[in-house]
């Protein structure tokens, strides 16, 4: 399953940015990887488009994490991930996942 979070660069979690709160937290509780993918353009809940357009550049650009793990791993962490994101979009999606043994 896929657990993928919808959040603003400039969103924290206590003093941390909560990306990295996140990533921390994943990993800590043994997940066993978390990807976090800096978007060039979007907007959220404000409706302000952030963008890395030199015009209109953004210090504060939208950021997805993706977090890959079993339905069960996955589920038992949700509610608390979505207590944390104060401000972003926390969504789950089962996933055909493949892996390349050497």
């Amino acid at each position: 399953m896929l657990l993928r979070i919808y959040i603003a660069e400039s969103a924290k979690i206590g003093k941390k940015p909560a990306y990295r709160h996140l990533v921390e937290m994943f990993k800590k509780r043994g997940f066993p990887g978390c990807t976090v993918f800096r978007g060039m353009v979007g907007y959220g809940h404000e409706q302000v488009i952030h963008t890395v357009d030199v015009l209109n550049f953004s210090m504060d650009l939208p950021v997805v994490i993706d977090v890959v793990d079993t339905k069960e791993r996955v589920m038992s962490i949700v509610d608390e991930v979505e207590e944390l994101v104060e401000h972003g979009l926390v969504i789950t999606h089962d996933v055909k996942m493949g892996r390349k043994q050497k």
